[in-house]
């Protein structure tokens, strides 16, 4: 899965390190990016398919030349829910 991630003034990539019906965990972001907003939008690609969506950090752990940011999302699209949950069954087999 991919992520792109804005904070309405840049954008960046972020690495996946964990996901959830209702947040995320985004990785290898710069320190510096989004610290002027408390929102950003996430486009998530996953094959042909395309998620975006607003997400609200809950946490962030800063490294030494990166961050990791826990984000919440707001109103998860069905789609994404959908996804989520097909995920989930093809771990449980």
């Amino acid at each position: 899965m991919s992520i792109d991630v804005s904070d309405g003034m840049g954008c960046c990539s972020a690495a996946v390190s964990d996901i959830s019906r209702g947040g995320l965990c985004l990785a290898d972001m710069g320190k510096r990016f989004g610290k002027k907003t408390d929102k950003f939008t996430v486009v998530a690609t996953s094959g042909e398919k395309h998620f975006k969506f607003q997400v609200k950090p809950r946490w962030i752990r800063l490294g030494q030349w990166n961050k990791r940011i826990g984000v919440e999302i707001d109103a998860p699209p069905a789609q994404w829910t959908a996804y989520i949950i097909s995920l989930e069954h093809q771990r449980q087999l």
